[in-house]
């Protein structure tokens, strides 16, 4: 089975002290994760309304519009998931020559590989739960998506009671491509 997870307004989601955190993990210190933080750490916004400026408040989550940082920075924080995933001893990826493949990443974009849906569906998306609720991190439902391709009908429809997304049955769309 294949499994693409499409991020729900990827760039905006993330939390700052997760983003933070995560950096400091891999060993980004100093002056640069100075600057990093003197950008994101402690935003705050206003609002101006019929003319009058309101309430500063603070952005606990997202990126500046623009920021060069931001496909590295929020590729970074993803990895944490992937790497989370990799190490799970129930998922069962696919294999592709010496090397056992359980998850793919490109800018936002996830793409899970599964070779026993019916014993490792329930494990990558409980990861993925519990990565949303420290990381800010949401799957968008309605774009997500997952292929079975299995000739065992009664497995099928098991997977399909666990899996919130759509179930393709031909093909899946990845990058634009089918």
């Amino acid at each position: 089975m294949i499994i693409s997870i499409d991020a729900e307004k990827a760039f905006n989601k993330i939390q700052d002290p997760f983003m933070i955190k995560t950096l400091h993990k891999i060993i980004i210190e100093g002056k640069y994760l100075n600057i990093i933080k003197a950008i994101y750490d402690k935003l705050s916004a206003n609002i101006i309304f019929n003319g009058e400026k309101l309430k500063t408040f603070p952005l606990r989550s997202g990126t500046r519009q623009g920021c060069p940082f931001l496909p590295l920075l929020f590729s970074i924080t993803l990895e944490v998931l992937a790497s989370a995933i990799r190490q799970e001893k129930d998922i069962k990826g696919i294999q592709i020559g010496n090397e056992e493949v359980e998850v793919s990443l490109f800018a936002d974009d996830l793409i899970f590989y599964i070779e026993n849906p019916k014993d490792s569906t329930r494990t990558p998306l409980e990861t993925i739960s519990k990565y949303n609720k420290v990381s800010g991190y949401n799957i968008n439902v309605q774009k997500s998506i997952a292929f079975l391709y299995s000739n065992n009908e009664v497995s099928e429809k098991e997977v399909e009671k666990i899996i919130p997304f759509t179930i393709a049955t031909k093909r899946i769309k990845y990058l634009g491509k089918v």
